[in-house]
């Protein structure tokens, strides 16, 4: 049995619908990751210092056909595209729902922040019955998703957020240098380290630079 693409809605939901089916699957995906480089510090050898490895954006192709049943095409489409519209609340603002593409055994968690849509079939009305969508996600990996995905958990460390932890603290226990913490905020994308942890935090696991 062939198994379905499809796009799991994590915090919320399109016309009622958790899980929305790609009609076919995708004709081809990519997985886009970069490597980031720390500068030369002065009296340092000339060649770069490797720092680290980022996911990028994963963009994926997949047909959408309603010719057999004469009806529009848009009707389906326009369900990935409402996935654009920022309606979860976050941090004082709205925000697009967080998304994971499942295909087989592969998974991708992110937000979709640009979509593509080629019509290519039309009905003597105008109507379009066939088109080619093309959409992107932005990777928003937890630091273990990350860890775990590039494989990275066995040479890098990891911290467990609790209610007494503050990132001069973890900086001095992981590090052994409190005023560290904010390469641990930076690696972490934590926005207002000064708050940190606020209630959302608290469980969360880190990881800590190298």
């Amino acid at each position: 049995m062939v198994e379905k693409a499809q796009i799991k809605i994590l915090d919320g939901t399109v016309d009622g619908n958790k899980i929305l089916d790609v009609m076919f699957n995708p004709v081809d995906y990519t997985v886009s990751l970069s490597g980031t480089f720390k500068p030369k510090k002065k009296g340092q050898e000339s060649r770069p210092s490797f720092d680290k490895v980022e996911i990028k954006d994963f963009t994926v192709k997949s047909f959408f056909d309603t010719y057999e049943t004469q009806s529009d095409v848009r009707v389906k489409t326009n369900k990935i595209a409402k996935l654009l519209l920022p309606t979860v609340e976050g941090r004082g603002r709205k925000r697009p729902p967080i998304c994971l593409f499942v295909w087989g055994k592969f998974t991708y968690k992110g937000i979709i922040h640009k979509l593509d849509q080629k019509f290519t079939m039309f009905l003597e009305t105008g109507i379009p019955v066939r088109a080619e969508l093309t959409f992107t996600f932005k990777s928003i990996a937890t630091p273990k998703e990350y860890a775990e995905y590039m494989g990275i958990g066995a040479s890098r460390k990891v911290w467990t957020v609790k209610n007494s932890d503050r990132l001069d603290l973890i900086a001095h226990r992981a590090l052994k240098d409190a005023a560290l913490w904010r390469k641990i905020a930076d690696e972490n994308n934590i926005d207002d380290p000064i708050a940190f942890p606020q209630t959302h935090d608290i469980g969360k696991t880190l990881v800590i630079p190298d």
